[in-house]
C-alpha cells in the first residue's frame, strides 16, 4: 500500500507567497496527464490559488502550476490534490499547505 500523502506534507507558506512545487515519482518511468485541485474548507479554491500557468511533466517529475497564498488566508489549510497518470495508472497524492499569517509568531 502506497502512502497517499506527500512526504513533505504538510508544508506552510506565508501570506502573499507565490511557490511552484514538483512531485518526484519514485520509481515511475513515464508520467502524462498532470493536474491538481486546490481546496480551501471543503470547496474547490484552484482558480484562486493556482490562477495561471500550467501542469508539467519531465521524467519522473510532475511541476504544478505555482501555488498563490493569497492574503486573508492566514490560518487556514489549502488541501492539494495532485494527479497524474504513472506508468499507465491514475494516481492521485494529498499536500496540505497550512497558510500562515505573515504576522503570526513563529
Amino acid at each position: 500500500m502506497t502512502d497517499i500523502t506527500v512526504d513533505e506534507s504538510p508544508i506552510q507558506m506565508l501570506e502573499g507567497e507565490t511557490i511552484t512545487y514538483a512531485l518526484t515519482w519514485i520509481g515511475a518511468s513515464a508520467l502524462s496527464s498532470p493536474t491538481a485541485v486546490v481546496y480551501k474548507d471543503s470547496a474547490v479554491y484552484t482558480s484562486t490559488a493556482m490562477p495561471s500557468g500550467s501542469h508539467t511533466v519531465s521524467g519522473n517529475v510532475q511541476t504544478l502550476k505555482p501555488l498563490v497564498a493569497t492574503g486573508g488566508d492566514g490560518n487556514n489549510d489549502y488541501v492539494v490534490i495532485i494527479e497524474c497518470v504513472v506508468d499507465g495508472n491514475t494516481e492521485r497524492r494529498k499536500l496540505i499547505v497550512n497558510i500562515i499569517r505573515d504576522e503570526a509568531s513563529a
